[in-house]
């Protein structure tokens, strides 16, 4: 799986002010993609990883709040931490990670 040239959330943009409802729509649903690919990916190697089984667990609960209507972003945040020191023997997984983690910080960054 590999996040390339592709906007996660709006990790590539510079948003002043307050993003409108339609921008934000948006990030949620490229945050979701993007979730929703690294928990296949972590699925698929759970075996690779000593907390496997931990790890899809802390992805699947990155998913569920991405599907409230008012996502605890501090929440997403701390499953992201501790799911990227996990994955980072497998650079690919751990690079997916990243760029959602920084997704999520311009996210907040906007609405904030």
């Amino acid at each position: 799986m590999r996040i390339e040239q592709s906007t996660v959330a709006v990790g590539h943009s510079t948003v002043t002010g307050a993003p409108a409802s339609a921008e934000y729509a948006t990030a949620v649903a490229e945050l979701r993609r993007a979730v929703s690919r690294l928990v296949g990916e972590l699925r698929k190697n759970e075996e690779q990883y000593e907390d496997g089984a931990e790890l899809v667990e802390a992805g699947e609960r990155i998913e569920a709040e991405l599907d409230r209507d008012e996502p605890r972003w501090n929440s997403i945040q701390r499953w992201l931490g501790f799911i990227a020191p996990g994955v980072h023997a497998t650079a690919a997984v751990a690079a997916d990670v990243e760029a959602i983690q920084r997704g999520v910080t311009t996210l907040l960054a906007a609405i904030f």
